[in-house]
């Protein structure tokens, strides 16, 4: 026998001091009774039922102690149950020779390749994984497992030292790697391959991998090539001494990345060479190769389960208060006492659906999302999951959480697992309605109508399916926008905007024209009114001595000269304000036409 939530137990010690404090309620009452009536107070009470008041209180507290026990809730006996598993099954090829010493990338080669496999195994939740190690020869490091951890134990293991045969046989880590992926494989494929992720430097030293890749291919076995480097290379540390390691002629090895060979390998799978150098490894674009494989039945395993038994516990609190209410029958104590017990009998319903590996997460991740916190509600779900990885509702939360983030594609993954995972017909027409309504948000109306037409088939009371069926299907019901009508309406407004500017133009010119006439018509006016200031010449002007003019006209010449330039520098103002408002579309307020 256990008890999956122990901490209520804590709640036994609150029976015996509700005894303690009714035991002294009681003494306080006789001594206030006795103060008021005497040491014979009791034989003048009537009406006051000693046996029935100590049974009400026994059965009260029995009761509370029983259901104590089942808020608790109590286990014994278990049954097997089988979880049955569906992913893609990958095996990484990591190269460790010594090559995978040089430091082109920081610190290593092979440090920087290990840091970043650890980091996509992390976030690898679509089916088992294996690690196979190579050089001149090849060797199975660690099988085929559903356990991230110990996949990632084995990768920190691997080094250099680990294969005295030194080399780079491509070709024995595809073979090696196929045959642990051929012998792992179940019953039925659904049309599903497998993946072999080989991380090398790319610098074939014994050939024949070009027949080993075609072998691959035809088992439907897609190989993704992971370069490790820089093409500009780097020297190799020797392991058993001081400095670099030198060929037979006694010069410095150099280690480059082969992209060439890699991009050939990659030809007949995804058609991308993942690189791991001084950007790192684009684990996100990693993860979507991997996913349009398709998944596989990856077999069953037996799980013991303890069986829940908190119901024996929770029938005998509900006798022992029901008996409660007999001794002393009152409809509103019963009311009170059954109201409480389904108060408190409603954690332990809740807390037994989460009876699962996981469940702290997962009510986590629940209480994320309802405060909007989905990025954290999503971790906390993941995280769920990987305890319990056979459980559709916890792929419904990790898709519902995705969706949320915008993340369309991948929530879509999960809610096709869910779908998959369970044969329930809520959490089926759940999983497609959840399927529609991400494929309406993400513009896909047609699926969107396939999904929640599924949905409602399984159940048509879903008032939300219909809503948003109804949408989808107004959506497919109206026609594409015309591109001809809008590049006719861009020409028209194009055009009335250069007839705008034209106008402006135009307007600009006529104000300019005017400007020049009003100062040549000032000019006129100044030279004639300066000549008839001027005083007569004599006819011969060798002959007449040159006469010097009227000081005072020459003052009120050059005063009206000043007036006159001032004049005309007040109209420039005014018709550059004038063309400034104009241009900004405002309306010339001054009253003054130019």
């Amino acid at each position: 026998m256990r008890f999956a939530a122990e901490a209520w137990l804590w709640l036994l010690l609150l029976p015996p001091a509700l005894w303690a404090l009714m035991r002294w309620s009681d003494g306080r009452a006789r001594a206030d009774l006795a103060r008021l009536l005497g040491r014979r107070a009791g034989e003048h009470v009537e009406g006051r039922p000693v046996t029935a008041l100590v049974w009400r209180r026994f059965f009260l507290l029995t009761g509370l102690c029983w259901l104590v026990l089942a808020l608790a809730r109590p286990q014994w006996g278990t049954h097997e149950i089988e979880m049955r598993q569906r992913g893609t099954d990958v095996v990484i090829a990591l190269d460790v020779s010594n090559s995978m010493l040089a430091q082109d990338v920081v610190p290593s080669r092979m440090a920087r390749a290990k840091a970043e496999l650890a980091g996509f195994l992390d976030d690898y939740g679509q089916g088992r994984v294996g690690l196979v190690l190579f050089a001149g020869q090849s060797f199975v490091q660690c099988p085929l497992t559903l356990d991230r951890g110990t996949a990632q134990l084995f990768l920190r293991m691997a080094d250099t030292d680990m294969i005295s045969t030194q080399g780079t046989a491509i070709a024995s880590a595809l073979e090696t790697a196929g045959k642990l992926l051929v012998g792992g494989r179940g019953q039925g494929t659904d049309g599903a391959r497998q993946a072999i992720l080989l991380v090398t430097d790319g610098e074939d030293l014994e050939g024949g991998w070009r027949e080993a890749a075609a072998t691959c291919r035809e088992q439907g076995i897609v190989i993704v090539p992971v370069g490790v480097g820089e093409e500009s290379g780097g020297l190799v540390p020797d392991p058993d001494r001081e400095g670099f390691l030198k060929d037979d002629q006694g010069s410095v090895v150099m280690s480059r990345l082969d992209l060439a060979a890699l991009q050939e390998l990659a030809a007949s799978g995804p058609g991308i060479v993942f690189r791991i150098g001084r950007g790192g490894l684009d684990r996100r674009a990693l993860h979507d190769v991997i996913a349009r494989l398709g998944e596989r039945d990856l077999g069953g395993r037996q799980v013991a389960r303890y069986e829940e038994r908190f119901v024996w516990p929770l029938g005998l609190a509900l006798i022992s208060l029901w008996l409660g209410t007999l001794v002393r029958p009152r409809r509103q104590t019963a009311a009170v006492a059954v109201a409480l017990l389904l108060t408190l009998a409603a954690p332990t319903v809740r807390a037994a659906a989460w009876d699962q590996p996981g469940g702290a997460a997962a009510r986590q991740g629940h209480d994320l999302y309802l405060a909007g916190d989905y990025e954290g509600a999503l971790r906390a779900f993941e995280t769920a999951r990987s305890a319990a990885p056979d459980d559709p509702r916890l792929s419904l939360a990790v898709g519902e959480s995705l969706a949320r983030l915008g993340r369309h594609e991948e929530a879509e993954r999960e809610f096709a697992r869910a779908l998959s995972q369970s044969a329930d017909p809520d959490l089926r027409a759940e999983s497609l309605y959840n399927s529609g309504t991400n494929a309406l948000s993400a513009g896909d109306a047609q699926r969107a109508v396939e999904q929640l037409r599924r949905s409602l088939d399984l159940d048509p009371a879903q008032r939300d399916a219909l809503h948003n069926l109804e949408l989808a299907v107004r959506s497919l019901e109206q026609p594409p926008p015309e591109p001809q009508q809008d590049q006719e309406q861009e020409q028209q407004e194009q055009q009335q905007q250069e007839q705008q500017q034209q106008q402006e133009q135009q307007e600009q010119q006529e104000q300019q024209e005017q400007q020049q006439e009003q100062q040549q018509q000032q000019q006129q006016e100044q030279q004639e009114q300066q000549q008839q200031d001027q005083p007569e010449q004599s006819q011969d002007p060798q002959q007449a001595p040159p006469q010097t003019g009227d000081p005072d006209q020459d003052q009120l010449s050059r005063e009206r000269a000043l007036s006159i330039l001032k004049g005309l520098d007040r109209d420039e103002e005014e018709l550059r304000r004038a063309v400034q408002k104009r241009l900004q579309g405002e309306g010339n307020r001054s009253g003054k036409r130019w």
